[in-house]
């Protein structure tokens, strides 16, 4: 039988969901501000509670150099300072290291060891799998399959702390002499996750084969262990990214084929 009318449009607000205004966009605006010589970045939020998360976040972070200074939060603002310097221009072993330097300050602020079972996280994957599999991104096949992957992988206990959310490489400004490296889309900065998340990010993104260069050096540097569960993070993040990237209406960042790994190994 033919599909409906009905049936076709449903398929076509699923895979396309920017076209019939399910997209969702981020309330968010920014601009350079110069005063007397110095420049300032200037961030509108959605709303007054976000604005003050980010603030308290960079106060958290304050002494450690690894973010633009506070100046000021009114209302729904955030004013920080201007990083001088450069954009990554590629992805070299020196640039890796710093970044494994940066998340091991992020996960090692105020980190703390939690029983798995009394976090959201496991019940959160299962959350997005099914959605993942209810919008037609995963196939019955992989939704089984990844949903018993899931039960198996739930470790006991896992890292709870700070995390920066959004690595990719426009993120990231290098000093002039390029010693130091800052993070300077502060809305990234996160408290209360599951640790590792953001670093499985940049894996997915652009480490590459410098993946086990970057986890060896932020092990080095002290960071919580938790390596001993990454495949847990790991499809943590795939759900959830993928789910978000839906909303979004990113559909070339959709991929179903990273979630093979996880199907495989059974």
């Amino acid at each position: 039988m033919p599909p409906s009318a009905l049936d076709i449009l449903s398929r076509v607000q699923t895979r396309f969901p920017a076209l019939f205004g399910l997209r969702l966009r981020r309330a968010k605006s920014l601009r350079f501000v110069t005063l007397n010589g110095h420049r300032f970045k200037r961030m509108q939020v959605a709303d007054t509670r976000i604005a003050a998360d980010i603030e308290r976040n960079l106060q958290v972070f304050q002494a450690d150099g690894i973010f633009p200074d506070l100046v000021t939060r009114y209302e729904h603002e955030i004013w920080t300072d201007f990083i001088p310097g450069t954009l990554p221009q590629q992805v070299t072993e020196r640039l890796v290291r710093q970044v494994a330097d940066f998340y091991a300050v992020v996960y090692t602020k105020r980190a703390r060891l939690e029983a798995a079972v009394a976090t959201a996280f496991p019940e959160r994957l299962v959350r997005d799998l099914r959605f993942l599999h209810t919008v037609g991104i995963l196939t019955n096949m992989q939704y089984v399959r990844l949903c018993r992957a899931a039960e198996r992988r739930v470790p006991q206990r896992v890292w709870i702390g700070f995390d920066y959310t959004d690595p990719v490489l426009k993120n990231f400004v290098l000093s002039r002499d390029g010693e130091r490296l800052y993070a300077v889309d502060v809305e990234g900065i996160a408290d209360d996750r599951l640790i590792g998340m953001g670093s499985v990010k940049a894996c997915v993104r652009w480490l590459g084969d410098l993946k086990p260069l970057f986890y060896q050096h932020l092990a080095a540097r002290g960071a919580p262990d938790f390596q001993s569960y990454l495949p847990f993070v790991e499809l943590c993040f795939l759900a959830q990214w993928t789910k978000r990237n839906f909303f979004e209406g990113k559909k070339r960042k959709i991929v179903p084929g990273l979630f093979d790994p996880f199907c495989s190994a059974e």
